[in-house]
């Protein structure tokens, strides 16, 4: 176990391996729980760690300049890699284990070349701190979420600004895309996760209610729900309901459908309450035809 909190935590898909890191160890153990090695190579507090798909490769970084770059397979310490002139706390392996991200409170993102470890582009655009950066499914796409209350999305191969996304009211600490990367959702300080469309950058929803600031973000493999973590330790499951596309994109004539139908009307006058519950029935069946009907009138749209 740690000696104290553990900041990040990753599983590779289809590989028997989990990454856990706090304070300034990392320690890899299998997925029954067993613990194989640690990594004892930062000076102060991790920040972030994760490992690559094919779990041959690790990135951690810690409240310096630099980030380390780990050899899984042989449990070692590659080489600390430096190009920033501030504290590097985002750090990410792309999905297809060609590049690295890295950003900095220098207001910096760097791409490099995890064969050559070599810095191919850089970007900028964040206002203050960058806490973190993750890929796309594709490693096409990648967010920076920063202490300027934003996220920007940036095509990579053209090191490219494509959209700022303006929705919190106070920093954002995680951004994580939907598993097709149609989406992503974002978590902040302000308590709140805001679902974002990757094409256009408009925002769709907001998910609110959240205990504390929210600190990690996971989609679900199915893409239809993804879970939040808070700094007040709760997990919390979320659903992407098809009814908040509908919502977004046709609420008026969705509201004037329901509210022109009796079946929707609040308990009438002397109605029995059997009688109501079997309306109750009957119009939860006829919502759900509408929303699906409506969905799939925007799903053949978003896909045009």
């Amino acid at each position: 176990a740690h000696y104290k909190a553990v900041n990040a935590m990753d599983m590779p898909p289809k590989m028997d391996l989990i990454l856990t890191a706090g304070h300034n160890a990392i320690k890899i153990w299998d997925r029954s729980g067993n613990h194989l090695f640690d990594w004892n190579k930062h000076a102060t507090t991790i920040w972030n760690a994760e490992i690559s798909k094919d779990g041959l490769w690790a990135v951690s970084s810690a409240y310096n300049k630099t980030f380390l770059l780990w050899d899984v397979y042989n449990n070692k310490l590659v080489e600390p890699l430096r190009a920033h002139d501030d504290v590097c706390m985002a750090v990410s392996i792309s999905p297809d284990m060609h590049l690295i991200a890295s950003g900095s409170n220098d207001l910096s993102i760097k791409i490099w070349d995890l064969e050559t470890r070599k810095v191919i582009s850089t970007m900028h655009g964040p206002t203050q701190d960058i806490y973190d950066v993750k890929f796309s499914p594709d490693s096409r796409l990648l967010v920076a979420s920063s202490k300027d209350n934003s996220a920007r999305v940036y095509d990579v191969a053209g090191a490219k600004l494509l959209h700022i996304l303006k929705g919190h009211s106070e920093m954002v600490l995680e951004a994580e895309f939907s598993p097709d990367g149609r989406y992503l959702v974002t978590g902040s300080a302000d308590r709140s996760v805001i679902l974002w469309d990757v094409l256009n950058g408009e925002k769709i929803y907001q998910f609110l209610d959240i205990e504390a600031t929210v600190m990690d973000l996971v989609y679900h493999p199915d893409g239809l729900s993804f879970y939040s973590i808070s700094t007040a330790g709760d997990l919390t499951r979320w659903a992407v309901h098809p009814e908040i596309f509908v919502l977004k994109y046709y609420e008026e004539a969705y509201l004037q459908e329901l509210s022109a139908d009796p079946v929707f009307d609040a308990k009438r006058k002397g109605e029995s309450k059997k009688d109501y519950e079997a309306r109750q029935a009957e119009a939860g069946s006829k919502k759900g035809g509408i929303i699906d009907r409506y969905y799939k009138e925007y799903l053949i749209k978003r896909d045009q």
